[in-house]
């Protein structure tokens, strides 16, 4: 769900500019590359995870930088991941289909990329900046290609005379041929850039082919740049500022949609189903089992029903993970791929979800009908429709397949109205309710099919509006952040609360529904003081109290796998500072299993299957008459933090039976016992620097699943001691 506005478009000015520096970098021949593989199993149930590690190695036995890709019988499966400066890398393969798997891993040597996008020092909305680089042609030249990349909009020269335009980083523009335009000596490129708002740059690579090899002409440091047109414009100008580098094409806020780049050619092959590509440079294989197995499931309460917001919107016309701040642990995914759907279902069903809270919310913006909608929402609804036909087969296998609750929208963004929302609920109903292979796969209440419609606005959105027709369904509005719009008491349901206590939704004098969130924004956004990021599943634990409280007969947890966002400098508001959906690996509340390690938007690595495993413990607590169990969690040190001091103010949170006491260890030692309260400060003075692994155990309980980050957890046979981990470095302050 993607709410409060339509998109809009990145814009940004880009660059070029004419030093007079006479230097080229000569690209470098890579050798091959040898990866060895291993696993942890060769034999595993339907949906968990093999753990691979492989190993990279050139010619001559140096570690290789690389980008490491796995396969799946002969298809992409599997975060994509990066050599680490050992040429190793992990992954954490779930495989959900049973029979025999092939597991591969292909290397692809890391290009020769010194290009950098460059700008100004200072970057305005609405601003026009002239940028040129001067280069030498040697006498001996066979060819040359330009590639530009700019935010927004650029007209390029070469020696004075037009080459054409380009516009948008996405579009990456190739000039082919150009060693007829090319002069042995001196040369230059210029280029008046533009930017709409928000961030600007520009991106260029210049290859020239000689006998000897490919010279590369690059936009970094060396270009210059003028704030108003140079009196010598196009032709090289004297004067100017150094550019300003703003980052390498892999790594850039702009890097997410430049698959067509020269050195980010891998786009492609970071999505599932990809074919292995003959000639490449592949590990060796192996070979593992996938059986049959009976899923761990829940005891079901009809009465108090549990279901999880989830989205089937990843397709190209709406979500294409340009912004998402981590990558699935079963790669990057189009929502119409089976076997991602099959996973997700699994991991669903072992978590005790009841039912689906499947995304139609942008289906309909600033349409009257149902029948005018486009290629996206079109898009969306074929991929919900394969995720119905995912259920109903896992129900033919004897599994407790998850119910579905459709969710569409008034006014998440440019408004419906409520005619084309009655044309919308009359074709869910003859196409999927009515369809005898997806019968009993809709949540019934009321002795009708649910439907949730989001309502930003509340009743006064409905003023004037035709009635939204109920004989098919039942129907229940739905809006967000109702502990400011108080619209829980109009009996709204909430997609998010903006609180630590979620706000109750009561019917007929009961808990109807509450939402609770592993985070949360506020009317600020993501960068809003009032926020609450993971913290470790602090915010977690401390939403699902208000759950345990009330008990709802719906309880909605936000959400599993949503991993949009705005680009930076791009956010809503004046200020185009307001970020919503996802921001940060911190900054978000998506559950779905993730990566560890691997390159996203805005960081490497993310949570793992910590969020999963919280989300199985915590409804096994609300699954129990009377509390059992206990569940706790970190939120201070956060993961992968540095601290650079001898102590760290450890604080945590914890729901169920109450803790006798709480300790504390470290690498392996006790550091402190019979902690009262959830903070303590925890002496580090002992421990070198480098890697610490810290453990909280809450003393007199027990726990039934292990919150891990690399696998999911099954349910214990012998319960243990309920404990969370997180694992930060050390690194103090150097003395003078």
């Amino acid at each position: 769900m993607e709410p409060r506005g339509p998109p809009r478009p990145l814009q940004t000015p880009m660059l070029l500019a004419v030093t007079l520096l006479l230097s080229h970098t000569m690209t470098a021949s890579v050798g091959d590359v040898r990866v060895n593989l291993t696993a942890d199993h060769d034999r595993v149930g339907m949906g968990r995870v093999v753990a691979l590690t492989a190993e990279a190695r050139n010619s001559d036995g140096t570690p290789a930088a690389c980008l490491l890709l796995p396969y799946a019988n002969g298809f992409r499966w599997g975060a994509h991941e990066h050599a680490d400066a050992n040429g190793r890398a992990v992954f954490h393969i779930p495989l959900p289909n049973p029979g025999p798997v092939e597991l591969q891993v292909e290397a692809r040597p890391e290009p020769d990329a010194p290009e950098r996008w460059i700008w100004a020092e200072t970057v305005a909305d609405h601003q026009t900046l002239w940028l040129q680089r001067a280069f030498e042609v040697p006498d001996d030249l066979m060819d040359a290609v330009l590639w530009l990349a700019v935010d927004d909009s650029a007209t390029v020269y070469l020696n004075g005379e037009l080459l054409g335009e380009v516009g948008g980083w996405s579009d990456v523009k190739p000039f082919a041929d150009l060693h007829g335009r090319l002069r042995p000596g001196a040369n230059v490129l210029s280029a008046e850039a533009r930017n709409g708002s928000g961030p600007a740059g520009l991106l260029a690579r210049l290859e020239l082919t000689t006998p000897q090899g490919t010279h590369l002409v690059t936009t970094d440091e060396h270009w210059v740049t003028f704030g108003s047109q140079p009196a010598e414009w196009p032709a090289a100008a004297t004067g100017g500022a150094p550019a300003n580098p703003l980052g390498d094409p892999a790594t850039s806020l702009w890097a997410g949609t430049m698959t067509d780049w020269p050195t980010l050619r891998n786009g492609r092959l970071l999505f599932t189903r990809t074919p292995l590509e003959p000639g490449a440079w592949v590990s060796n294989t192996i070979s593992v089992r996938v059986e049959p197995r009976t899923l761990h499931t829940m005891v079901r309460d009809p009465d108090h029903l549990v279901g999880m917001q989830w989205e089937p919107w990843f397709t190209p016309h709406n979500c294409n993970w340009t912004t998402a701040q981590a990558v699935p642990v079963v790669g990057k995914f189009w929502s119409w791929d089976p076997d991602a759907l099959r996973q997700h279902m699994i991991w669903l069903m072992e978590s005790g979800i009841d039912f689906l809270i499947v995304d139609w919310t942008n289906h309909l913006w600033g349409k009257s009908h149902w029948d005018e909608r486009d290629d996206s929402p079109n898009e969306i609804i074929h991929c919900t429709t394969l995720a119905l036909e995912t259920l109903a087969s896992l129900r033919d296998e004897g599994l407790p397949a998850p119910a579905v609750v459709l969710y569409p929208g008034l006014n998440n963004g440019p408004a419906t109205t409520t005619e084309a929302i009655n044309e919308e609920l009359d074709w869910i109903y003859h196409n999927y309710v009515r369809n005898p292979r997806f019968r009993g796969l809709f949540v019934e209440y009321l002795g009708k099919p649910l439907v949730l419609i989001h309502n930003g606005s509340g009743p006064s959105g409905l003023e004037g509006q035709a009635p939204v027709r109920d004989d098919h369904f039942t129907v229940r509005w739905q809006s967000s952040q109702s502990d400011r719009t108080r619209l829980n008491e109009s009996g709204y349901w909430s997609w998010m609360d903006g609180s630590l206590v979620p706000a109750l939704t009561t019917y007929e004098g009961q808990p109807e529904a509450l939402t609770v969130s592993t985070a949360f924004f506020s009317s600020g956004g993501w960068l809003a003081p009032t926020a609450y990021g993971r913290r470790g599943g602090w915010t977690y634990i401390e939403t699902f109290k208000a759950a345990l409280e009330h008990r709802p007969r719906f309880l909605e947890i936000h959400q599993f796998n949503e991993f949009a966002g705005q680009p930076e400098g791009n956010g809503y508001g004046d200020e185009h500072n307001v970020y919503v959906d996802s921001y940060s690996v911190e900054l978000s509340d998506d559950i779905e299993p993730v990566s560890l390690t691997a390159p996203a938007y805005r960081g490497n690595g993310g949570w793992g299957f910590l969020y999963l495993n919280l989300t199985r413990a915590l409804i096994d607590l609300y699954r129990q008459a009377r509390p059992e169990t206990t569940v706790v969690a970190i939120a201070s040190p956060l993961r992968k933090q540095t601290v650079r001091a001898d102590s760290v103010r450890a604080i945590w949170n914890w729901v169920g039976v109450e803790p006798e006491s709480f300790s504390v260890a470290a690498n392996g030692q006790t550091l402190v016992t019979g902690l009262e309260g959830t903070e303590a400060d925890v002496d580090l003075s002992a421990f070198p620097d480098g890697p610490v692994h810290l453990v909280l155990t809450a003393n007199g309980t027990r726990s039934r699943y292990l919150l891990s980050d690399t696998e999911d957890s099954l349910p214990l046979e012998q319960l243990v001691p309920a404990s969370a981990s997180v694992d930060f470095v050390l690194e103090r302050e150097r003395k003078r």
